[in-house]
């Protein structure tokens, strides 16, 4: 029986990995940069420093990116102040029937502290996270475990009874690589294959988390 969620945060939570390609590809249409859906694609999941590394891997080691990273902000923050926090449907549902049934909740997300502390503020879900472990907190980014095995030895709690709910190829395989279970709830990209054969279940939305684990209950009780 499951025990305790972990959560990742972006694409997941919030729908800020749409924002984020979007706000990329304009940079680079303004630049006269390559910078693609495809390319986007290889990052999502990753920690900041390898995000960096991919992009001086494909657009030359003279990519300034910081400069151009600062440009995107600026849209993402934009965006934000105009729109609010853009949150993924059955997240706050979810989150209020977790804490209802006393379901420790955690988030492990690739984003720094600052920026992720920000935007549960923004969202108003920062109160329901007893544990977070933020990308500046590891060492290794996704798909290596580090940051979900932090997260399970915070939680005191054995890793197959936790479960990690992820949209990136990246924090699958880093939840499996962990031994959790883990339900892919996908953003941008679908499982594949790969993905099919780690996950315990790959659902629509954040709602049908809450069937899954009222399932998962049943299962005690029978």
């Amino acid at each position: 029986m499951i025990k305790t969620v972990i959560f990742d945060m972006d694409g997941l939570m919030f729908d800020t990995e749409r924002l984020a390609s979007e706000a990329w590809i304009g940079v680079g249409k303004r630049h006269g940069l390559p910078i693609t859906e495809q390319l986007m694609n290889r990052m999502k999941g990753l920690k900041l420093e390898d995000c960096v590394c991919i992009f001086r891997e494909e657009l030359g080691e003279d990519f300034d990116y910081w400069t151009l990273r600062k440009e995107r902000t600026e849209y993402i923050n934009h965006w934000i102040q105009e729109y609010g926090m853009p949150i993924k449907p059955g997240l706050k549902e979810l989150l209020a029937w977790l804490k209802e049934h006393d379901y420790p909740i955690a988030l492990a997300t690739s984003t720094h502290s600052q920026k992720a502390s920000h935007y549960l503020e923004l969202a108003g879900v920062s109160g329901y996270f007893q544990y977070r472990v933020f990308g500046d907190m590891v060492q290794n980014g996704k798909p290596d475990p580090e940051i979900f095995l932090r997260a399970i030895k915070e939680t005191e709690t054995a890793a197959q009874q936790c479960l990690v709910l992820e949209d990136s190829y990246a924090g699958v395989e880093a939840g499996w690589r962990a031994g959790c279970q883990v339900i892919m709830v996908p953003d941008s990209l679908q499982p594949t294959e790969r993905e099919r054969g780690r996950i315990a279940a790959c659902v629509k939305t954040l709602h049908e988390v809450i069937l899954w684990l009222e399932r998962d209950r049943t299962k005690l009780c029978s």
